[in-house]
């Protein structure tokens, strides 16, 4: 989230909007988008309903329960609404220049 904080105005030139997304409560999205003075909004998706539609949320069964566990996804979004791109293998390190080199590459943007 810090690599996309410090890209964020790069983002927005190339006409690429940001948003995140937890499954923690609106409160402490609000609170931890505030300390990491985020320029983005920090989405709540508490019941995982979002994550699970878009595929980012993993079944595993562990003897007679079963655990939902959520991976760290990137999806770059069309204007149309179609999932362009994603990425569920993210070294943190590089990752937003990665989806904004794509973005730009691929014309879903205006290049800067």
């Amino acid at each position: 989230m810090r690599e996309f904080r410090a890209r964020y105005d790069e983002f927005l030139e190339s006409g690429v909007s940001l948003a995140c997304v937890s499954r923690q409560s609106v409160q402490s999205n609000r609170d931890w988008a505030e300390r990491l003075s985020l320029p983005y909004p920090l989405l709540s998706d508490p019941d995982g309903s979002g994550g699970r539609a878009l595929g980012a949320v993993r079944r595993v069964a562990l003897g007679p329960w079963t655990m939902e566990l959520v991976r760290r996804a990137t999806m770059l979004i069309d204007v149309q609404g179609t999932i362009a791109a994603a990425w569920s293998s993210i070294k943190v390190r590089g990752h937003a220049l990665e989806v904004l080199e794509y973005a730009r590459a691929s014309r879903l943007v205006t290049p800067s």
